[in-house]
């Protein structure tokens, strides 16, 4: 017990940046923890929290200018903006660490941090007190939420301190392989679903203490059961016949089944508890609107993006509006002829949802920002895209959708949706990795629907737009539809955008090497010209590639010898990606 107590002390540090006001209502007292009152209602909520509600920093250094920005969802570079075409893809360790200490910093009760530590000893006290009230089910959520931050974890950087993570007599642990790491996850999640989770009950304990579920341990079942299938999907480009057993065990089990089951975590408007992670900084640093008010689907915007935000990358715009596109817009090389894009000739509704027309103009055209872009061609000239009076201009540009990161905004952080697990049934299925009752086809559409319906958008034919264009195509075209709408649809979901974007290759307009060059005349400092050819995006740490990982920070790699050399280049692809 006495080592029970010292552990719950660092969650309830992290309660305190929860939110105090909250947890007072709630009229509990989780300062006093005990065999009779460990504490674990309010432990969890803490650690809920920190899964699915990054703070700051670690939200918008490390998943939004990372993953987010290296999926093509969204871009900097506009004049005034911290973030140019390298930033990012130029290896920072600043920001690295950022990220990485937010999972792995030591702390006096071992390395790993508050949530995989308190976590642990949650397990293990259930695990020892087996007639303690809901036992099975506080050991199946915990289980759960230290599947999902593991798999951000090893997603993100490959091999990961994992067997020893979070011992507290090891300062420098051994890094174990990714698919060592997905076993063992997938071992434990099928446990969680097969046995802690099977009683459909409401832990009444829980209350506003469920961030996500409210107590509903069925809709826990399901996220676990849903995390598998996302795990399987990962691995199944280099471990089929494993992926294909783990699937057949999958769907005998229930799945998020409608967007009531979402793995969401409701935003709030207090300062100091769950308010947007886009709004934390976006409203920190505001831009300045020349002829504000603009509007947009209800809102009436006095403020935009700042030197620190971010607005939608060309890639995803394009691909939303079913545009053409060609690989030699990016590749040196590349096919000026074969559009690229799986899903062209079809708009998406979900794009006036995703976004906000250029100065909110109804009858504007979208337009995003080129990914990674440094330079463009203005009347022969080579000119840099954020010095240019239109182009660099944020007014230029669609941004995100004001309910994304404005005041009032009633946009709230998913980690997970019904959409997901529809659109991942698809591919499974048209890859003959499952079977199933329903065809992938009506996956593809199931899913789509529930994204729409998501998002607010109207549907329309969409839906079925996409599914007629799928039933005529080729079986690589198929898995490019499916791959590319699940990469759209893990809009703000950026760890899973990146991954699919990873995995599959799709869009491949996103996944060419960035190698494309423009010729046009140079201007010197010193004011004289010369004809000059020039890559128009930055080559970053990568050389032009889609970076595969974020490396593992020097701070990290100067102190354990442990680290393998494929954790030191953001090159080097990770485990299911090869």
């Amino acid at each position: 017990m006495k080592i029970f107590s010292k552990y719950i002390v660092l969650g309830l540090f992290a309660l305190g940046t929860f939110s105090c006001t909250d947890f007072d209502e709630m009229n509990t007292n989780p300062n006093s923890p005990s065999a009779e009152n460990p504490a674990t209602e309010s432990v969890m909520a803490s650690c809920m929290r920190k899964a699915f509600h990054e703070d700051r920093f670690e939200f918008w250094r490390g998943v939004v200018l990372h993953a987010e920005r290296f999926a093509g969802h969204v871009e900097g570079g506009y004049a005034g903006c911290w973030w140019g075409g390298s930033t990012a893809y130029d290896y920072n360790e600043g920001w690295t660490a950022g990220v990485w200490d937010a999972y792995n910093a030591a702390s006096f009760n071992g390395y790993g941090g508050s949530l995989f530590a308190n976590l642990k000893i949650i397990i293990e006290y259930y695990e020892a007190n087996p007639e303690a009230d809901y036992a099975n089910e506080f050991i199946g959520i915990s289980h759960t939420l230290k599947a999902f931050q593991f798999i951000k974890l090893t997603d993100l950087f490959g091999d990961i301190p994992y067997t020893e993570h979070g011992n507290i007599d090891i300062a420098s642990p051994k890094f174990d392989a990714q698919k060592q790491v997905y076993d063992d996850l997938e071992a434990q999640l099928r446990k969680v679903v097969e046995v802690y989770l099977v009683d459909d009950v409401l832990i009444s304990t829980m209350g506003e203490f469920d961030l996500v579920y409210g107590g509903n341990v069925s809709q826990w079942r399901k996220f676990a059961n849903s995390l598998r299938l996302r795990m399987a999907l990962r691995r199944s480009f280099v471990d089929e016949a494993g992926a294909k057993l783990i699937l057949a065990e999958i769907v005998k089990y229930p799945l998020l089944d409608s967007n009531e089951d979402n793995v969401m975590v409701a935003r709030t408007t207090s300062s100091t508890d769950l308010q947007n992670q886009y709004y934390g900084f976006f409203k920190t640093w505001p831009g300045t609107i020349p002829n504000a008010p603009l509007s947009w689907d209800g809102y009436s915007l006095m403020w935009g993006p700042g030197p620190g935000a971010f607005i939608p990358a060309r890639e995803i715009v394009e691909t939303m509006k079913g545009s053409d596109l060609f690989a030699a817009e990016v590749n040196d090389g590349g096919s000026a002829t074969e559009n690229i894009n799986a899903v062209a000739g079809i708009f998406d509704p979900r794009i006036d949802k995703f976004f906000m027309r250029p100065n909110g103009d109804v009858d504007g055209t979208h337009k995003g920002r080129p990914a990674r872009a440094d330079y463009f061609l203005k009347d022969g000239n080579i000119t840099t895209i954020n010095s240019d009076e239109e182009e660099g201009s944020v007014n230029n540009y669609s941004w995100m959708h004001p309910s994304i990161w404005y005041d009032g905004g009633t946009w709230a952080p998913v980690s997970m949706d019904y959409a997901e697990v529809c659109l991942a049934m698809a591919e499974a299925l048209q890859r003959n990795l499952v079977s199933s009752p329903k065809s992938d086809a009506a996956w593809l559409q199931a899913g789509l629907e529930a994204s729409c319906d998501r998002w607010g958008a109207t549907a329309g034919s969409f839906p079925e737009d996409v599914v007629a264009k799928y039933n005529v195509a080729s079986a690589d075209d198929k898995f490019a539809i499916i791959a590319t709408e699940r990469w759209v649809s893990a809009y703000t979901v950026p760890h899973q955008a990146y991954s699919v974007l990873r995995r599959t290759g799709h869009p491949k307009y996103c996944s060419l090497d960035r190698t494309a060059k423009i010729t046009g005349v140079w201007t010197n400092p010193d004011g004289s010209t010369e004809n000059r050819s020039i890559e128009v995006y930055a080559a970053g740490s990568t050389n032009y590639k889609l970076p595969q990982r974020m490396r593992v920070p020097e701070s990290e790699v100067s102190v354990n010898a442990n680290v393998p050399e494929e954790n030191k280049d953001m090159v080097n692809k990770v485990w299911w990606a090869k």
